[in-house]
């Protein structure tokens, strides 16, 4: 179980990624999708600037790593739009990039959403994306370098596509500040992240349902 929280004052808003979407949910008619700044907004156009901190990987959760170096901890910047091609249809696409040299490399997303509003209070969205990345990230979180202490054989990936998901959510706004959530999502690697020695089940489902209260709003 984790708690989605959000806090947010003028432009800036700092949340969890679940936060982020229940903030305006019932509240207005249209969601706000926000981040840490929003550099541009308009009816249909927004674009938002954000920073996280990437955990990276030890190795302690997964014993195919050992051996390998470890994928250190950094800080992403982000850079993320969006836009409403009609009321219902939605595209985006965001790029992150390591900050701190720790060879997180960059990422790209795409995505393409449709959301189904039942209600002021009742919405059910559905999305496809697509994820790409350089080869550095690929190399840090899928590669094995060759002559390591790895058991697996040598592979050096390239960069490009590297997953695509698809999921559904749906929100319903109990009341002014209590937030019912539920959705399920799927995911898939792709190329080389795929075919890495390091890769043991490509395929991922996720679910998740809960009740979130929102204050002082």
């Amino acid at each position: 179980m984790r708690p989605a929280w959000a806090l947010e004052y003028g432009r800036f808003r700092l949340s969890s990624s679940r936060g982020n979407a229940l903030m305006g949910h019932g509240l207005t008619a249209q969601s706000e999708s926000g981040a840490s700044a929003m550099l541009a907004q308009s009816e249909r156009f927004s674009l938002r600037a954000s920073l996280r901190i990437d955990q990276g990987d030890d190795g302690s959760e997964s014993p195919r790593r050992r051996g390998l170096p470890d994928v250190r901890s950094t800080l992403r910047a982000r850079l993320s739009t969006g836009y409403a091609l009609t009321p219902r249809w939605s595209v985006g696409a965001g790029v992150s990039q390591d900050i701190l040299g720790r060879d997180g490399g960059a990422l790209m997303s795409l995505n393409l959403g449709y959301s189904v509003p039942y209600s002021q209070q009742t919405r059910v969205s559905f999305g496809v994306g697509a994820g790409f990345a350089d080869r550095q990230y690929l190399r840090s979180h899928f590669g094995v370098p060759a002559g390591s202490a790895s058991p697996l054989p040598a592979f050096d990936p390239k960069a490009g596509l590297y997953s695509v998901d698809a999921g559904v959510d749906v929100m319903v706004a109990l009341s002014r500040h209590w937030v019912a959530v539920g959705g399920v999502s799927v995911s898939q690697l792709q190329g080389d992240a795929r075919r890495s020695p390091l890769t043991v089940k490509p395929l991922g489902y996720s679910a998740s349902v809960g009740l979130a209260y929102r204050c002082c709003r």
